[in-house]
């Protein structure tokens, strides 16, 4: 098309005069106003892609990722990511909306994308509930490996408690001098509660009485841990130890298995220290 005053000219619809002109600029100087990016950033991207400017789509992206995607225009920016086979913006866009899914998904970009392109909808549908499963593992993973490292904290102290003895509670066959500082094995805290029960329990059996069953398993955890059950100062621990000769199958994958969870835990215990950040543990005897 021509004017009036006859220069020629090209139109491209949609897109307002100032973004064709700073994408002008940009393609004889490399250069753009920030303000300008910040206004019409999406239009330039959509511009690059169809005039084929590699390196305005990659300013266009790197601007987006660094604080211009925003809750009201990160549902055109996936689609406009798509069109423009921008595949790493497409993958930020989709991060950042699992992310403030609430928010996002009542805006008006929303709204317009339902009525639109309903199969992008189920896809970030999809995107979410998968999203929400995996932080459901990940925290289900994570009380795990707490509760097993509060087991090899609970094996510790057990040690600590019969082989050394414990300001708090023992041991049977010690002496303490008076002058002997407080225990410094958080788990005897909780130990302490569980033996005292323990020794003056009338019930004791186990499967009779919900806290010595939880004793008799500490007992046995500590038995099938222990590489010394001839000289061990722990109660049962050679007992034990004859039991496992006896147990089916089933019983022994199941302590096998239990075994090394908390060995795993010992053995990455410095890098999970962060889980001990909140407080010192003490042994949770409703937990396991």
């Amino acid at each position: 098309m021509r004017a009036k005053d006859r220069i020629p000219c090209i139109r491209i619809p949609g897109v307002p005069s100032e973004a064709v002109r700073t994408f002008v600029r940009f393609l004889y100087s490399s250069c753009y106003e920030k303000e300008a990016m910040k206004r019409f950033v999406l239009h330039l991207l959509v511009l690059s892609h169809t005039f084929s400017v590699p390196s305005l789509k990659r300013v266009c992206s790197e601007h987006l990722e660094h604080g211009l995607l925003t809750m009201e225009n990160v549902i055109d920016a996936l689609q406009l990511a798509r069109m423009c086979d921008a595949s790493r913006l497409e993958l930020l866009c989709i991060r950042f909306i699992v992310n403030n899914f609430k928010s996002i998904s009542t805006s008006e970009g929303w709204k317009v994308m339902r009525k639109t392109d309903p199969q992008l909808e189920q896809e970030l549908l999809e995107y979410v509930v998968e999203a929400d499963s995996r932080k459901q593992e990940k925290t289900k993973r994570i009380e795990e490996r707490k509760i097993y490292l509060q087991l090899y904290d609970a094996m510790e102290a057990l040690m600590h408690i019969c082989k050394d003895g414990c300001r708090n509670i023992g041991p049977h066959d010690k002496v303490l001098k008076g002058g002997e500082g407080a225990c410094n094995f958080p788990a005897c805290k909780g130990l302490e509660l569980l033996v005292r029960h323990f020794s003056s329990c009338k019930v004791r059996v186990p499967g009779g009485c919900t806290h010595c069953k939880r004793m008799w398993q500490l007992l046995e955890l500590h038995s099938r841990m222990c590489g010394e059950p001839d000289v061990c100062k722990v109660p049962l621990c050679k007992h034990f130890k004859e039991k496992m000769k006896q147990q089916s199958k089933k019983d022994e994958v199941k302590w096998n298995l239990l075994v090394s969870k908390v060995m795993a835990a010992k053995a990455t215990v410095n890098s999970l220290s962060k889980f001990k950040a909140s407080g010192p543990y003490g042994i949770n005897i409703n937990t396991w």
